[in-house]
């Protein structure tokens, strides 16, 4: 496999995870070549687990150089907040920091709730080798854990999820990776209006604990806010949970959206990412 290729995890309290999460990495049939682990001021066991547990997949990992570090904030909250987005900048920089003679050609984010599939990192670097506009990639197909059950979900085709995207390192360096609200739909904006492709794929497949749901559909209206979505493409989201049958998600996603509106939260302040989201309806007709 052509190219060199770097992993940022951050991790804060997540010693319950992270067996799964080092056992879900030696189990790669191509693994990193660089592993950033990020250990965002954890009181838990994590740094002691992650550790335990790197020595005894020692032997898989063998060709893998990893790196943990110490960051700290005061900033507590994470859910599409600049928090962290800063861990991960912080991450990249450890990555750039790092190169030597040769630059690493992708560079990823992995979650520590996260477990992709075996050959993960093999297939997304084969569909990067494969179409050269290819700027950010990911799996679509997502096996969320919900407690008393596992719950299938994909993925926008024309997302990347932060928590297990990749990017290629023109790509990244091109959109650059700033400190922001809900940076992972910034930079996948950004990318698509230069000309990138951002794609997740069906056939590929991650594990991981339930995400944006636990916090209600009112997370996702405060998103759209974030993003400058305007609030006719908001109500229309809305009328089709509704005639779905989901009407208490639907009033959830409005009611975050209109008090995101009242408290006037932080948006996104990138002027060519706000262009795309306020323009994505048309964009998508055209293809973009």
């Amino acid at each position: 496999m052509k190219g060199k290729l770097a992993i940022v995890t951050p991790a804060k309290n997540e010693a319950k995870n992270i067996p799964n999460l080092v056992k879900g990495m030696a189990g790669q049939t191509r693994k990193p070549d660089l592993w950033v682990f990020i250990n965002d001021g954890s009181t838990d066991d994590t740094v002691r687990v992650f550790n335990e547990e790197k020595q005894k997949h020692g032997k898989a990992l063998a060709n893998t150089e990893i790196l943990v570090v110490d960051y700290e904030d005061k900033d507590k909250s994470y859910a599409l907040g600049p928090k962290y987005s800063r861990i991960i900048k912080f991450g990249l920089n450890k990555i750039y920091a790092h190169e030597k003679d040769e630059k690493f050609h992708y560079i990823g984010i992995l979650d520590s709730d996260v477990v992709p599939e075996v050959a993960y990192y093999r297939a997304i670097l084969d569909k990067f080798e494969a179409n050269p506009k290819l700027g950010i990639a990911s799996a679509a197909k997502q096996q969320e854990d919900y407690g008393t059950e596992i719950i299938t979900s994909y993925v926008n085709k024309s997302f990347a999820p932060s928590g297990f995207r990749i990017w290629k390192r023109e790509c990244l360096d091109q959109t650059d990776y700033t400190i922001s609200v809900s940076q992972d739909s910034v930079s996948a904006a950004k990318a698509i209006m230069m000309g990138w492709k951002v794609q997740s794929f069906p056939e590929l497949e991650v594990s991981l604990r339930q995400r944006g749901a636990k916090f209600g559909y009112e997370y996702y209206g405060k998103s759209a806010y974030m993003r400058h979505v305007p609030y006719l493409y908001v109500l229309a989201g809305a009328a089709r949970m509704y005639l779905e049958g989901k009407k208490a998600d639907a009033k959830q996603y409005i009611n975050g959206y209109n008090d995101s509106k009242r408290q006037k939260i932080s948006r996104i302040e990138d002027p060519l990412a706000i262009k795309y989201f306020k323009n994505r309806f048309f964009y998508k007709i055209i293809g973009k």
